[in-house]
């Protein structure tokens, strides 16, 4: 997949900033190339909550995600903590928890200290 290289590594961070202090609600359009996957919508985002998206594939759910965490929607604050997991990975003996607690560099340092 193409856009595989530009999914940062997932990464538990503890300091996520304080920009997200009150809702965010952004009118929003995504275009690729002459495909209009999102469309004179509003992004609704509530603060405190955590966002999954699923759905059929083709709609737009990447490309979103992509946009918020490079930045590219107008008016987004950019200190709020995203995390993007690729969808296709190879699998091996690690369970969910463990990797999950992998993803906590403050954690592992610590632990690492102790």
């Amino acid at each position: 997949m193409e856009h595989k290289g530009s999914v940062p590594a997932p990464e538990v961070r503890h300091e996520k900033g304080n920009n997200f202090k009150t809702d965010i609600m952004l009118p929003l359009s995504i275009n690729v190339g002459s495909l209009h996957l999102l469309e004179d919508t509003t992004l609704k985002l509530t603060q405190g909550l955590k966002y999954g998206l699923v759905g059929r594939n083709g709609i737009g759910k990447t490309c979103l995600i992509d946009a918020i965490s490079r930045g590219e929607i107008e008016g987004f604050p950019k200190d709020i903590h995203t995390l993007q997991v690729e969808q296709e990975v190879e699998g091996d003996d690690t369970t969910v928890l463990q990797h999950i607690l992998n993803c906590d560099v403050e954690r592992k340092a610590l632990l690492e200290e102790m």
